[in-house]
């Protein structure tokens, strides 16, 4: 009897001692546990999300203004030119009246280019233009002339001396009318009137022409009276 008792304890002890030792191996050696802990590696902090960058505006082109273009200094004005077209004119008219026509000529042709509506320089140039020889190139100033001032005498006169040596006789005697209906003492008008009549035959007009020339004293006016009388 007590063999069964001691067999017992023996039994419980022993299986007492099976279960710690089975205990022994699922409890983890903390010794062990510590180590591999300590051979593992730290795990990265959490990071915060990131915003995504600003989106960045389109860069506005940047225009520049236009520049500002450089005016032209301003020369004279109309009225300026017209008077320095005036003097031009004038100095125009001293040379014509002593015969220098060279200078005339110039002085003619830079007073119409200050001022296109000089009628007189026009007339003056083209009356240059008659006595230098060049009757066809005089008519184009006298047009002008008469077109910017149809009372300007001398242009009638000088265009109806073109016409005549051009040719033009109808043109000529209807210029000479015209000059003497608006001056009847130009003597250099009667005697050209006059010879344009002889030429064609008007023996007796040619002559009425040139006895009112001569009264006036016209240079030359006696002579083509004799002529006429003698024909």
């Amino acid at each position: 009897q007590q063999s069964s008792e001691d067999f017992k304890q023996v039994a419980m002890f022993s299986c007492a001692c099976c279960k710690a030792e089975e205990d022994d191996r699922h409890t983890p050696d903390v010794a062990q546990v510590k180590q591999d802990v300590s051979d593992q590696k730290p795990l990265p902090p959490p990071q915060e999300p990131v915003a995504p960058p600003p989106t960045a505006e389109p860069k506005k082109e940047v225009v520049a203004p236009p520049a500002k273009e450089k005016k032209a200094p301003k020369g004279p004005d109309k009225k300026e030119l017209a008077k320095q077209s005036v003097v031009l004119q004038k100095k125009g008219d001293e040379a014509f009246a002593q015969q220098d026509w060279t200078t005339a000529l110039q002085m003619y042709s830079e007073a119409v280019e200050k001022n296109p509506e000089n009628a007189p320089a026009w007339a003056g140039r083209g009356g240059v233009k008659v006595r230098i020889g060049n009757p066809a190139e005089a008519l184009s100033d006298l047009d002008e002339a008469i077109r910017l001032d149809r009372d300007n005498l001398f242009a009638w006169r000088d265009r109806a001396e073109a016409r005549s040596k051009t040719g033009d006789f109808v043109g000529a005697l209807a210029d000479f009318d015209h000059k003497l209906s608006l001056a009847p003492a130009d003597g250099r008008a009667l005697v050209g009137r006059g010879e344009l009549k002889f030429k064609q035959g008007d023996k007796d007009g040619a002559i009425a022409d040139f006895q009112l020339a001569a009264r006036l004293t016209y240079p030359g006016a006696s002579q083509w009276l004799e002529r006429a009388k003698q024909a």
